[in-house]
């Protein structure tokens, strides 16, 4: 699935005030992806804007973390990624 594509689609598709709307969004919530020391072991607290966010739209975000880190895991012993969707 080519996301850089499906994202512009997207964000070509919004009108001024969901354009405006998703940056807010993006800039309140851009703080919970900083993973100290790079460490991605460690999960974000229940109470983050971003987990709460998540659970506000339904998103499964442990599925999510879960297939990320299976994918980076099989890069990193040069395995082929998971290629099916969430």
């Amino acid at each position: 699935m080519d996301h850089k594509k499906l994202a512009e689609a997207r964000i070509h598709a919004m009108t001024t005030a969901d354009l405006n709307r998703f940056m807010v969004v993006a800039c309140a919530l851009v703080s919970d992806l900083y993973c100290p020391g790079y460490s991605s072991a460690k999960a974000l607290s229940r109470e983050s804007n971003l987990i709460r966010t998540a659970a506000r739209y339904k998103v499964d975000a442990s599925k999510i973390t879960a297939r990320v880190t299976a994918e980076l895991s099989a890069k990193r012993k040069g395995g082929k990624a998971l290629s099916h969707n969430l």
